[in-house]
């Protein structure tokens, strides 16, 4: 099955260097993908995927993805202040 992945900030280094901001590529997956096996395909680690979602609801680490879903992942972000 293929999925369109959109990687945002410093997670885009993961992706085909073509690829414009705020574009999806196509990743090919086996029919019983999840989430963890996008991330391990994509070589990013549970850690730097902070927020994940598919097609546009937030998604859950073991989530079974289906053809043509459109996942977007963001690594944490820091900035602010700490008390």
């Amino acid at each position: 099955m293929m999925v369109k992945v959109k990687l945002f900030a410093s997670l885009r280094e993961f992706g085909p260097t073509n690829v414009k901001l705020g574009e999806s590529f196509p990743v090919p997956l086996d029919e019983s993908a999840d989430i963890a096996a996008l991330l391990k395909k994509l070589k990013i680690t549970e850690d730097q995927a902070k927020i994940i979602m598919i097609n546009g609801n937030p998604g859950k680490m073991h989530e079974k993805l289906e053809e043509n879903d459109e996942v977007a992942i963001f690594p944490p972000i820091g900035g602010g202040t700490s008390i």
